[in-house]
């Protein structure tokens, strides 16, 4: 622990290159102390020299990781605020070609794991004070593109992961919300980032999304999905509503509550009030 110092703490995985190093730039010029995760210790050296922040090189595919990244936070000073759960990396499977299993596991390891292993990993240190979790999605996750079908999977299954764990998590004070950036000039584009440039095609600098990045976490929204398109400013994704269950005479169905408080034995049951309509999935 520091001492006294009272400035927030952020955790930023990813934190050694593209976005994560511009949100730990981001963060720090607002005063945040930062530790800066990543695979690439090098990288994350450099980064956190730059912002006066500290190294932890890891693996994010790896739970045990997670926790020892968040337990040094705490051991180095004293608590943790914001979590910026960043990592990612593109597969490189194509639609045609044959599935590279260990690719395949790699790419939800890192994708779509990380952000699993991260949130349950921070939060029981961020509800302390009432926190945040912000993960870097994108906007595949919401356009699905023919490209990279795997890399959209992961990235549609860390959205409904951050819609599905919003309810819970507030009740711990924890918001959690996803940015969704569209094409962003970093080295995850790959060829694709020449492509583009060559067609006149607007693409996003880390920066835009680190700015996006402390708009959201600005607000006081939760379980969100936002938007960062060039030309445009960030907002939160509007997701149609779901068509509910009918019953036979044409109203919708109802459903109970299948979590609510459990009865002391003996006692009578009595339906859950709820005002939300029955859907499958």
């Amino acid at each position: 622990m520091t001492g006294p110092d009272q400035e927030p703490v952020a955790l930023v995985t990813g934190g050694g290159a593209g976005i994560g190093a511009a949100v730990c730039s981001r963060l720090a010029a607002r005063g945040y102390r930062i530790i800066v995760a990543d695979i690439d210790e090098a990288a994350a050296n450099k980064v956190a020299d730059l912002v006066g922040g500290v190294a932890f090189p890891a693996d994010v595919a790896d739970p045990e990781q997670h926790r020892a990244m968040v337990a040094h936070a705490v051991e180095r000073y004293g608590w943790l605020d914001v979590a910026v759960l960043n990592a990612g990396v593109s597969s490189g499977q194509t639609p045609e070609s044959a599935l590279d299993v260990d690719r395949y596991r790699r790419t939800t390891g890192v994708n779509l794991d990380s952000v699993v292993f991260g949130i349950d990993a921070a939060v029981p240190e961020l509800a302390r004070r009432g926190g945040a979790v912000v993960v870097t999605a994108s906007l595949a996750a919401l356009d699905p593109t023919q490209a990279n079908p795997i890399y959209a999977m992961t990235k549609s299954a860390v959205v409904g992961y951050v819609r599905a764990m919003s309810v819970p998590l507030a009740k711990r004070g924890v918001t959690v919300n996803a940015i969704c950036p569209g094409f962003v000039d970093t080295a995850i584009l790959g060829i694709a980032a020449r492509l583009l440039r060559k067609q006149g095609f607007p693409l996003l600098t880390p920066e835009d999304v680190a700015d996006a990045v402390l708009t959201v976490l600005d607000g006081d929204g939760t379980g969100e999905a936002w938007t960062v398109l060039p030309g445009r400013p960030p907002a939160p994704f509007g997701f149609p509503p779901v068509p509910s269950a009918l019953l036979p005479d044409g109203s919708e169905a109802r459903l109970r509550s299948l979590l609510g408080p459990k009865k002391p034995a003996g006692a009578a049951a009595e339906p859950a009030p709820t005002d939300q309509a029955a859907t499958s999935h």
